[in-house]
């Protein structure tokens, strides 16, 4: 029976070892899928997306007849409402937080709709169709090498955004975000 013991211990050191194994490779994995601002500045792409999410969640689109339009008016949104929270916190804690956000700059890795302090990129589609579709997975791969990635889908049938969100997880670009607005 002593002999099984020594035995049974070698079992769990294994076990611990693919255990502990599993761990890293999946760690590696998750860090080769962050982007180079989530590598260079940990804390400041926390920072804006703490910020901007519960902004972007309470957006309520107007109609509009043009994709130009939506994103123009995502992007005043997200201005004026990060203009009113700087007072706020001016007024509470007397800290400014200063958000660089701009609309369609131009970059190596394509035109984002909206970059928010070289952190975040925000692509905006409106009724989003298979091709769309396609050429979005391919603009927000790149974008998300660079930033953290969102997607804004307005008026797209529920389908679709799931087609996009499982797609997005089969080509391991499940990282991206998708918020959609009816």
């Amino acid at each position: 029976m002593t002999e099984q013991k020594p035995k049974l211990e070698h079992l769990l050191w294994a076990a611990g070892g693919l255990l502990t194994g599993a761990w890293w490779v999946k760690n590696q994995h998750d860090e080769a899928k962050k982007s180079r601002a989530e590598k260079d500045d940990p804390d400041g792409v926390e920072e804006v997306c703490n910020a901007f999410g519960p902004i972007l969640d309470q957006w309520e689109p107007e109609h509009f007849e043009t994709e130009d339009e939506y994103v123009e008016d995502l992007f005043n949104y997200l201005v004026d409402d990060t203009d009113e929270s700087e007072e706020e916190d001016e007024t509470e804690e007397d800290e400014e937080t200063d958000f660089e956000i701009e609309t369609r700059p131009n970059t190596p890795e394509g035109q984002p709709d909206i970059l928010i302090d070289d952190r975040l990129a925000i692509e905006v589609k409106v009724n989003l169709s298979k091709a769309e579709r396609d050429r979005l997975i391919g603009q927000t791969a790149g974008y998300s090498r660079e930033w953290v990635t969102w997607i804004v889908l307005i008026d797209t049938p529920e389908s679709r955004v799931g087609a996009l969100e499982r797609l997005l997880a089969a080509k391991g670009l499940d990282h991206i975000l998708v918020f959609a607005f009816s």
